[in-house]
């Protein structure tokens, strides 16, 4: 994946482009279709692909949370940053947490801009983002 700053650059060009940081607005207009199913309780979403085209199922068990903002963030970053790559990820433990990593990444920048969207400002306090969004606990 890229560097912090080009990371936050395709954040910003994303953003930019749809004229939000709804996660679910960029799944539209990425024509990325999200089907809800009893999956679970980890993960919570999953990126897959038929005929080379992504397609995203998440859990039923964050469909009315708000924690489905940052599920959803992450799955599209796997899909911008990581297409290809899903069998490599199954056959490699350390290959896998790095990407996790990166999609985690990728997704706390969409939330925050997301929340700056919501609320004219930066949050005060990671759990602001917890809240509003869903972000996991530190470590999990």
């Amino acid at each position: 994946m890229a560097s912090t700053s080009e990371l936050n650059k395709l954040v910003f060009n994303i953003g930019d482009r749809y004229n939000t940081f709804d996660p679910f607005i960029w799944a539209e207009k990425l024509n990325l279709d999200i089907y809800w199913e009893n999956i679970g309780p980890k993960p919570l979403a999953k990126t897959n692909y038929m005929f080379n085209n992504p397609f995203i199922v998440m859990a039923n068990s964050v469909k009315y949370s708000n924690q489905k903002y940052f599920v959803l963030a992450h799955e599209i970053g796997h899909v911008l940053e990581h297409k290809g790559l899903a069998a490599y990820y199954v056959s490699n433990n350390v290959h896998r947490r790095k990407t996790e990593r990166e999609a985690d990444a990728f997704a706390m920048a969409v939330i925050t801009n997301l929340y700056v969207e919501e609320n004219g400002k930066l949050p005060d306090t990671y759990a602001d983002l917890r809240y509003n969004y869903g972000l996991p606990y530190l470590g999990e």
